[in-house]
């Protein structure tokens, strides 16, 4: 929500600073709307309403999800209405008749006119209404007299045409449905005859619902249900003869084995019962053997029961006698196979020999139980082999019936579509006939056209329209205005842009020197008035430089051995020197030892503003004619000296560049708490990048103006290049309604005409402390002290005599 009201804020606050593209634009397009007013023609609207009816019920077709029935849209009506039938039955209207000489006779003529000034528009809702609406026709052209004919006409047209469509549709439909019930009918009565010589042909059975069953598959079902069966039991007794074993080779004492066989059974395995059990057992084992046997001779009449029960139902009475027969079967065949076993049994059994012992006998008890479960274990064995055989015979019979299955979904799926086909068509033909008995739409006049009434044009409407394409137009030109301006709104923006903090805003003031009273000293009289800082204590400009001070003392308490604090700008007229010097004023004021150099040798302000145009400075010591202690020059602050620049040189960006200039900078870290070094603007020359490196951090002032946001930008860029510690920006001047670029021929090319504006020093007087002469006047060129390590003046050498480039 804030970033949604912060935009709003901006964008008005765009469009009050360019008002004048806003205010000028809508001024014309009010006088743009005025002339229109006065050329255009008057306008003339006549009108009728109209009933538009349907005794159809709105029906949603479930097949297509199109709406069946009631009134057609106002969109399909106003197409008939353009149609050159309506057209041309309008201009047979009798009402149009005296008007037809206009159009030379040819109705596509009135149809361009028609077209210009026709209008059909829906009353109330302003869409389709599901059984009626009213709609609104109206005409607008310069001739009222056409206008009102123009009207009657189409009203009249658009009643009858509707009327005889509907009779013509109606007929057409109902041919064409009938054409195609005709030719559906005879497919269908023989797909349906087809179907019926499939089912009685395919080798497949039909449930009570209809559908097909394939007798193999379910056969083969069955055979696999019975095999899992049968698995699981001989899992069972294959788990029950592995713990037999394990206890029979175990045991040393056969009887303790039988005794826990028994348990481990659930059999009674006592020596008297043993023969007569293991008698039962082998006995239920060959009648479960022979009942196995008998299932699977009696499987093919199984299938056929199961065959006929689900073509028929269970309750037929084929199905009831193929089930009693089974049953019979099955009763009869087990009573003779369990006669048979028993008699062979007792026949075993007769003539056995009976002189074992105890332990003998229940070893040979064991035995037996270990040879009928594993006989049974066989048998079960050999049970699902034929089961396997059986399944896969069947599985085969039921692949070979899937082609009929398939076959009888193709035939079914054929008949429902067609089926379906023919529904709707018998549906679309009593929704036709519906429709021809109810009469269809209806299109009825509900009040007479209305006399042809001025319309236009509209004075207050054409003047609105055009103020409002203008101030659109000039809220464009505002906002394009705003975007391409290269300047700062507010200090956000600049940080945001920069990346680097606002150090403090100084405000635009008059330098002035305060007047002495009477009897008083004033010891600035000679600095600049633009040291607010010494002239004005009390001004907003003061403070706003002390706050500045606070924020350069924090940034330097961070760095260890911090002293040393470059000030530059961007470009010429942003009041870095002004900067610089209010700044050390105010450290110096707090206590603090401090040096101001003017290393701006080519316009040196510093020195300009501090009254020392004639003394020794940083060329001098650069060269070599006197000691640093000596350019160093005391100012009315106690704690507060000066390092002007001295002779201007020839070379001025080569002279920062000599290890001196270096040595220098950390000889002075030793003597003073605090170093200012004042530097050219960046843009203009590349001292400032020389000593960025030399310094503990740098300050850039910067005087908001058209194009200060590239200008600042660069001159962030340069500062990082060269590895710079960029603390902040100061914003000069930041309450002046209009600024000035200042600093006027700011280059190489302007700076000859300061030269002759400070004492050089040549080679005939290097005496310390004295003022050099005014007669020599020949450029200095700035070479360092070279090899020699002695602090003695050194002459001043011309530029002829030297090998560096001058930058003049």
């Amino acid at each position: 929500m804030s970033d949604t009201s912060a935009d709003s804020t901006n964008l008005l606050a765009s469009l009050w600073r360019y008002r004048w593209a806003v205010i000028l634009p809508a001024i014309v397009g009010a006088t743009a709307g005025f002339l229109l007013y006065l050329k255009t023609p008057e306008t003339f609207r006549a009108s009728t309403r109209l009933i538009v009816e349907s005794d159809r019920p709105a029906i949603l077709d479930s097949m297509t999800g199109d709406v069946i029935g009631g009134v057609p849209s106002v969109d399909i009506l106003s197409s008939h209405l353009y149609s050159d039938r309506v057209v041309k039955m309008a201009f047979d209207n009798p009402e149009m008749v005296p008007l037809q000489e206009r159009f030379g006779g040819d109705p596509t003529r009135y149809n361009g006119t028609a077209r210009g000034g026709l209008s059909l528009t829906v009353e109330g809702t302003g869409g389709r209404v599901a059984q009626s609406f009213v709609a609104v026709l109206s005409f607008e052209h310069s001739d009222a007299e056409l206008c009102e004919a123009s009207v009657k006409a189409f009203s009249d047209a658009m009643q009858t045409f509707f009327n005889e469509r509907q009779k013509s549709s109606r007929s057409e439909l109902l041919q064409l449905i009938s054409v195609a019930i005709e030719q559906l009918h005879p497919k269908m009565t023989d797909l349906e005859k087809q179907y019926r010589d499939f089912r009685r042909d395919a080798p497949l059975a039909w449930n009570s619902q209809g559908e097909a069953i394939n007798p193999h598959r379910e056969s083969q079902l069955f055979l696999t249900g019975k095999r899992s069966e049968l698995n699981e039991q001989m899992r069972q007794k294959a788990t029950q003869l592995a713990a037999v074993e394990s206890i029979y080779s175990q045991a040393n004492d056969h009887l303790i084995a039988m005794a826990v066989i028994s348990k481990l059974l659930n059999v009674n395995l006592e020596l008297s019962n043993v023969e007569n059990e293991i008698t039962r057992n082998l006995v239920d084992a060959d009648v479960e053997l022979a009942q196995l046997k008998l299932d699977q001779q009696l499987v093919p009449l199984i299938i056929e029961r199961n065959k006929m029960a689900n073509e028929f139902g269970a309750s037929h009475p084929t199905v009831k006698q193929l089930d009693t027969e089974l049953s019979l079967m099955k009763s009869e065949l087990r009573r003779i196979v369990v006669d048979q076993t028993k008699r062979l049994m007792e026949i075993k059994k007769e003539n056995e020999i009976k002189t074992i012992d105890p332990k003998e006998k229940a070893k040979e008890a064991i035995s037996a139980v270990l040879i009928a479960a594993k006989a049974e274990l066989d048998l079960l064995k050999n049970q699902i082999l034929e089961l396997d055989k059986q399944i896969v015979d069947e599985r085969a019979a039921a692949i070979e019936l899937a082609k009929y299955e398939q076959d009888n979904v193709a035939m079914l799926r054929e008949l429902e579509r067609n089926r379906d086909l023919m529904d709707q068509l018998e549906e679309q033909m009593a929704r036709v006939s519906l429709t021809e008995e109810e009469g269809g739409t209806r299109v009825q006049e509900l009040t007479a056209p209305s006399r042809a009434g001025r319309v236009g044009p509209n004075l207050t409407r054409t003047l609105a329209m055009g103020t409002f394409i203008g101030l659109v137009i000039g809220a464009g030109l505002a906002l394009l205005l705003e975007m391409n301006a290269n300047t700062f709104r507010d200090p956000e923006e600049i940080s945001a842009l920069l990346a680097v903090p606002v150090l403090t805003h100084v405000p635009f003031f008059k330098g002035r020197i305060r007047k002495p009273t009477k009897d008083e000293i004033n010891p600035y009289k000679d600095l600049d008035p633009g040291m607010a800082v010494l002239h004005q204590p009390a001004s907003v400009a003061a403070e706003a430089i002390r706050s500045c001070r606070t924020a350069i003392f924090f940034e330097l308490a961070g760095i260890d051995g911090g002293k040393v604090v470059q000030v530059t700008s961007p470009l010429p007229g942003d009041g870095k020197t002004t900067v610089a010097g209010n700044l050390a004023c105010s450290i110096a004021q707090s206590g603090k030892r401090v040096l101001v150099i003017d290393c701006d040798l080519r316009r040196p302000q510093i020195t300009d503003n501090f009254a020392m145009k004639s003394k020794l400075g940083l060329s001098n010591v650069l060269n070599g004619d006197c000691d640093p202690s000596e350019a160093c020059h005391e100012t009315p602050l106690s704690t507060l000296q000066v390092m002007p620049s001295g002779p201007i040189p020839a070379n001025p960006a080569e002279a920062l560049t000599l290890p001196e200039m270096g040595e220098l900078i950390e000889l002075l870290r030793e003597d003073y708490d605090y170093v200012i070094l004042d530097t050219p603007p960046l843009l203009v020359v590349t001292d400032p990048s020389i000593t960025a490196g030399m310094a503990d951090g740098v300050i850039m002032a910067l005087r908001i103006r058209r194009k200060s946001k590239p200008n600042a930008k660069e001159s962030v860029n340069i500062l990082r290049s060269v590895g710079a510690n960029l603390f902040g920006v100061v914003i000069n001047n930041s309450d002046e309604a209009g600024t000035s670029d200042g600093y006027k021929g700011y280059g190489y090319y302007r700076y000859g005409r300061y030269t002759n504006r400070y004492r050089r020093r040549n080679g005939s007087d290097t005496s310390k402390g004295r003022d050099s002469s005014r007669s020599n006047m020949a450029p200095v060129v700035v070479k360092g002290r070279g090899s020699t390590s002695s602090r003695k003046a050194k002459k001043a050498v011309p530029l002829s005599m030297t090998g560096v480039d001058s930058d003049v």
